[in-house]
Parts: structure tokens; C-alpha cells; sequence
């Protein structure tokens, strides 16, 4: 038996005496069947189908031509070379006006064309609403960095979607991983926790089961990522396949953890602003009281003139103590609301630095330590050294940092001062405070310059102070377009130094 073709199939049933005997097929047949005349374009016939497809009349379709039922501007198709068959898919308009897509397979003969037609608008729109739900699906991972996988024991290897390759790595799209592969990519401190977890759950016959853990892709870069598994067993309890969900939370986690320290951050200023009310209304106290019971002492009338004198005294020292923990509390006020103002001018250095001597011997004779004494250091070869800075701040910061000096050194030297360097014809100044005291342990280095902190050796007592004096000086050294930082060892003493990015003139 010989097969026919499609076109060669209605050349017998339009040539010659083959009409009669396929003329009912054609008119019963399911499809819609049309043949057009390749020299005039127009319709030659239309079985019982095509009319109840488009809603035309067989005598209305010999007066058309294939794109009158086109919704779309397009050629009438021609045969070229070797071309005898055609197939595509197109939107339609029947004679009621309603768009349909219809599904035209063309034979191209000698005079005439034939095309079998069906009505796909349903297959068609069910197509494309799988194709756009599978769109939205990939847009939805990609927007939530998640894709799927699955894991096959058999073949030892894992597929996913396009987004599983992008969370390992771009280059790995449209290929599989194998386990080994995903645990060499598993980040080396969960590599343990990654395996444990897994050969636990497949022990345990889980059905599910989430690890979280980070990974490290082949360009370095490390990700979190959140891992959802279901896992099925046959009856004899064997592992058929896993499959799940994998989402790269990097972005998440790390919200997380500034989150998780941020209010750790939050409950520690808490802390310690707590902590400083407490230890500021003693400080506060403290002197008031010694104040007051001196007074009362002055008013009495057993006192002495040597009695007298030495009260006078104390209540002047215990003024100054009340007068800065005032100053202190006003100024890191301004400076956490950014009222602080800033007046630079060229102050000479050396003349500044000796001047302070005098108010912090004063200073050193009220804290009673006969065996210690403060050095100024300045560049005597220099006539003059000038820098463009605040003076007022300047001091500041040399008052607070001498003061800090003095409570926590007993005997020796306490030296401050300057030294110069030069750099690509620029003159640099560091400023210093040094000490030979009981230091500061390296873990509490990062700690003293922030507000409400204090800092003691516990073989040591406690000293006075509101926990303000250090941060206050990191604060005015950076207002200043400058910076501060110590150095220390524990018994030997510290290092305070400073300096500003500020003109340095050398005369």
C-alpha cells in the first residue's frame, strides 16, 4: 500500500475522477479544509468544517482571499524552492468578529494550495498560561533568590533550577552538582554541621527536614543560605530521592545580625547610661557634701585660722571637681547635638604647652602625690612652632588627659607635650601625654574613649570620675579634623597621642 502525503492526498481528491470518491471525506472530515488558487489568491473550496470555523458560507469564501481572515498585516504565502509544506500558528477573525488562533498545516501543489486548519484558542491560551505562570515562577525565585532542586542516589547528583546555579555559581547553568560537590562548596566551618545534619536525617527516616548554613562559591564569595527538604523512602525504608528549595539569605542574615547588634549596641548604652546617672549623682554628691560639711565646720566657733585656711581650701579643691563634672556633662551634650563650635587660630605651641604648667601643678598638689611631678615637653630648637587650632579645645583634651594621668600614676614622671615630623616638605605634630602608671589591659583599649566608661585595675581603688573625660576628648580631636589613640602596657604606664590635620607652621 502506498502512503500519500498530505498535498498529494487532496490532489486526487480535486484531479480528475478521485473527487467523487473522496468528495464525502472531505466535507465530513473534523478539520477545516480550504484550498486556494495560487494565481488569484482566492478561496477555490471550503468543506462544512472551515464554514462552521469562520462562519462563512462556501460561496462567501470563493469571494476572499486567506487574509481577509488575517488579523495581521502579512504576505499571502508562496511557494520557493523546494518548499512544499508549512506549518504556524496565527490569531484569526471569523465573520462574527471574534479572534480565534487557529493552526495552519499548507500544502503547496502545482496551481493550488491546500491548508488543513484547526481551532487551537484554547490549547493556545492554557500554553501560554503555563508559559507565563513558569515566567513568574522564575522572576519570583529570582526576586526571592530561591530555587528548587532534586537529588537522585542513583545518579549521585543534583539538578535545580536556574537560579540554584546562580546561588552556587553563574558558571555552574545547566549543569548538575554531585554531593561531593556540594559539600566542597559548603563554607569549612559548617562543613561538619552540614554532613552531621544530613546523614542524621537520613538515619532517622525523616521526611523533612531545614539546615541553614553558608556556603563559598569558586569566586570567593560567601552566602547564607536556607535549605527545605523533603525526603522519599520506599517501603523497605531505601532512599528513592530528595527534593526541596534552596534561597540565598546573605541580605537577610546580615539585617539580622545588625539588627541582633544593634540592640545588643542599644542595651549596652542603656546600661551604661544607667550606670553613669548612678555614678554621676554620686560624683555630685560627693563634693556637694564635703562642701557642706566644711561650711559648717568654717561657721563653727571652735575653728582655728590653720583649720580655717585648710577648710577654705578643700572646698575650693571639691568646687572644681563639681565645676567639671558640670563642664564635662554640658560639653558632651553639645557634642552629641552638634552644637559644638569650632574657632581655629594659630596658637603658638611652646608658650602653650609651658603655660600649663602652673594650673596643673595645682592640680598635682590638691591630689596629694608628693613623689610625683609633670614634665613639659616641647622642641626647644625651634623659635617658634605655631598650628592653626581651637586653643580652648587644645586645652581641653591636655586637662582631661593630665587629669586621667594624675589619678592613676603614684610616683614618677607624668610628661606631656609635643614632638614634630616632617613629611614631603610638611611639618606634622603629634601631641602626647605619658605616664608610668598601672596601664590599661589590651581587651579595654577599644573601650575607653566611649561615653559612661570607666576604667580601674580591680588591685587597685576605685577613682573619681563620671566616665566622660576620654570620650570627650576622642569627640573634640575628631571635630578638630583629627584623631586620638593610646598605647599601654599593664604596670609600666600609657601613652595618650594626638593630632590634628590641621597647618603647621615652623618659624
Amino acid at each position: 500500500m502506498t502512503t500519500l502525503s498530505f498535498g498529494n492526498f487532496f490532489k486526487r481528491i480535486l484531479v480528475g475522477t478521485a473527487f467523487n470518491r473522496y468528495r464525502q471525506v472531505f466535507d465530513r472530515a473534523g478539520y477545516a479544509i480550504m484550498l486556494v488558487d495560487n494565481a488569484t489568491n482566492h478561496f477555490i473550496k471550503a468543506n462544512r468544517a472551515a464554514s462552521e470555523l469562520f462562519g462563512y458560507t462556501e460561496d462567501e469564501f470563493r469571494k476572499m482571499t486567506p487574509l481577509e481572515l488575517s488579523t495581521e498585516t502579512c504576505e499571502e504565502p508562496t511557494r520557493s524552492g523546494e518548499k512544499t509544506e508549512e506549518s504556524l500558528i496565527m490569531p484569526a477573525r471569523r465573520k462574527d468578529g471574534k479572534i480565534i488562533t487557529i493552526k495552519v498545516q499548507t500544502s503547496f501543489l502545482e496551481k493550488f494550495r491546500i491548508s488543513l486548519i484547526s481551532d487551537v484558542t484554547e490549547e493556545y491560551r492554557i500554553r501560554r498560561a503555563l508559559e507565563l505562570n513558569e515566567e513568574r515562577l522564575r522572576e519570583a525565585q529570582r526576586i526571592g533568590r530561591f530555587g528548587w532542586w532534586e537529588y537522585r542516589p542513583e545518579t549521585n547528583r543534583y539538578i535545580g533550577s536556574e537560579e540554584i546555579s546562580r546561588i552556587y555559581n553563574d558558571e555552574l547553568s545547566g549543569h548538575s552538582l554531585t554531593y561531593h560537590d556540594i559539600v566542597a562548596y559548603t563554607h569549612p566551618e559548617d562543613r561538619s554541621y552540614f554532613i552531621n545534619a544530613l546523614e542524621d536525617a537520613l538515619e532517622k527516616k525523616k521526611e523533612s527536614y531545614s539546615l541553614t548554613y553558608r556556603i563559598i562559591t569558586p569566586n570567593g564569595h560567601v552566602k547564607a543560605i536556607a535549605v527545605n527538604s523533603n525526603v522519599k523512602y520506599d517501603e523497605n525504608g531505601r532512599l528513592l530521592y530528595r527534593y526541596g528549595t534552596c534561597q540565598d539569605i546573605t541580605e537577610t542574615q546580615k539585617i539580622m545580625d545588625d539588627l541582633i547588634a544593634a540592640r545588643r549596641q542599644a542595651e549596652e548604652s542603656d546600661r551604661l547610661k544607667t550606670t553613669f546617672l548612678a555614678n554621676f549623682s554620686h560624683e555630685i554628691r560627693t563634693p556637694l557634701n564635703a562642701m557642706l560639711g566644711f561650711l559648717n565646720i568654717l561657721t563653727s566657733l571652735d575653728t582655728t585660722e590653720k583649720e580655717k585656711e585648710e577648710m577654705v581650701r578643700l572646698i575650693e579643691i571639691n568646687s572644681q571637681r563639681l565645676l567639671r563634672l558640670i563642664n564635662d556633662m554640658i560639653d558632651m551634650s553639645r557634642i552629641e547635638s552638634n552644637t559644638m563650635e569650632i574657632k581655629y587660630t594659630n596658637i603658638e605651641i611652646n608658650g602653650f604647652v609651658n603655660s600649663m604648667v602652673s594650673s596643673f601643678n595645682h592640680e598635682l598638689e590638691a591630689s596629694g602625690k608628693k613623689d610625683l611631678r609633670l614634665v613639659p615637653v616641647v622642641d626647644k630648637t625651634k623659635t617658634a612652632v605655631y598650628q592653626y587650632i581651637d586653643e580652648l579645645r587644645l586645652s581641653q583634651i591636655f586637662s582631661n588627659l593630665i587629669s586621667n594621668a594624675i589619678k592613676f600614676t603614684d610616683q614618677g614622671e607624668i610628661k606631656y607635650g609635643y614632638r614634630i615630623s616632617r613629611s614631603d616638605n610638611r611639618y606634622s605634630i603629634v601631641y602626647f601625654v605619658i605616664d608610668n602608671g598601672q596601664g590599661i589591659r589590651l581587651d579595654r583599649l577599644d573601650d575607653i574613649f566611649q561615653p559612661f566608661v570607666q576604667y580601674w585595675n580591680k588591685d587597685t581603688p576605685k577613682v573619681q570620675g563620671a566616665g566622660l573625660g576620654l570620650a570627650i576628648c576622642k569627640r573634640l580631636a575628631e571635630l578638630m579634623k583629627g584623631r586620638i589613640w593610646v598605647e599601654s602596657q599593664p604596670g609600666k604606664g600609657s601613652s595618650f597621642l594626638f593630632s590634628f590635620n590641621t597647618p603647621v607652621m615652623i618659624e
